[in-house]
């Protein structure tokens, strides 16, 4: 209850913003093709998760693998986030994307402790 709570919190308050219009060239800047390039790592990384979880399924590290899988999809929400904040499409504040990158990295790290508990 308290996640979807933050999350309507984060969603309310980045479609509160307003934006101009798109600025698109930003797109070849370096910073924008680099996060382009960990958004399409993010999606690949989420889809072959989700796929490894349906091979483990019911296994001792389903949990584990549900865990990574959904820290791929918050790295790909934190990516979109920053290229969408960058191109100006929106305006999303910009801690919006940072506190997607924190909630990435715990999840990343619980996913490892669920591992290392289940493997030892």
């Amino acid at each position: 209850m308290k996640f979807s709570t933050a999350i309507m919190a984060i969603i309310i308050t980045a479609i509160g913003g307003r934006a101009e219009a798109a600025n698109l060239a930003v797109i070849a800047t370096p910073p924008s093709l680099m996060g382009l390039v960990i958004l399409g790592l993010a999606v690949a990384g989420a889809v072959f998760g989700f796929q490894l979880l349906k091979v483990v399924k019911g296994g001792f590290l389903a949990r584990a693998w549900q865990i990574f899988a959904a820290g791929f999809v918050i790295l790909a929400l934190s990516q979109l986030t920053s290229l969408i904040r960058a191109t100006e499409i929106a305006a999303i504040p910009s801690w919006v994307p940072q506190v997607l990158m924190v909630l990435w990295a715990g999840s990343f790290f619980y996913a490892v402790f669920e591992t290392k508990r289940v493997l030892t």
